[in-house]
């Protein structure tokens, strides 16, 4: 993408077909990679198709935290209920409330790599009213505690400034 850019502002010949070859060699490893991948990029593709079901997956992304619930999604799709969670589970390969938890939960690891805010706090932003329910979703999810995970983030980002 560097070199994309470099061409182009280089002007120099030929840089026209070649900004155009770059950038497209560019596409061609992000979509590759989203097929193997299990980040944000599949999603992102994958919801393209459906429009309803983006409304609603784009609402989860957005709200993480909400009390949202297969009926809310599934109003807020503007389909039944068993249409929602038919097509969302066709579109995701998991049903609404599986990708909701996995959307909690990077949010919460997010939330515990960029600053200090309390557990507590933490556990209510991804939509988690009992700290010891986030604490099992979060030790299922990552393997550890949110705090080993927040000690761990903070161990890895000092290794990489040295």
């Amino acid at each position: 993408l560097k070199t994309a850019f470099s061409e182009l502002v280089a002007q120099a010949a030929g840089s026209g077909g070649m900004t155009t070859a770059l950038i497209t060699q560019v596409l061609v490893t992000v979509l590759r990679r989203s097929l193997s991948s299990t980040d944000l990029w599949v999603e992102r593709f994958s919801m393209l198709s459906d429009p309803q079901i983006a409304r609603a997956f784009s609402d989860m992304v957005a709200r993480p935290g909400a009390p949202h619930s297969v009926q809310t999604l599934a109003h807020t799709s503007g389909l039944s209920r068993s249409a929602f969670m038919a097509r969302f589970s066709e579109t995701f390969g998991n049903s609404p409330m599986t990708v909701l938890r996995q959307l909690r939960m990077r949010h919460a690891a997010q939330l515990l790599e960029a600053n200090s805010i309390g557990i507590d706090r933490i556990a209510k932003a991804a939509g988690y009213n009992s700290r010891s329910s986030f604490l099992r979703a979060f030790r299922k999810a990552y393997g550890c505690d949110p705090s080993d995970y927040r000690a761990a983030a903070r161990k890895q980002s000092v290794g990489n400034s040295l």
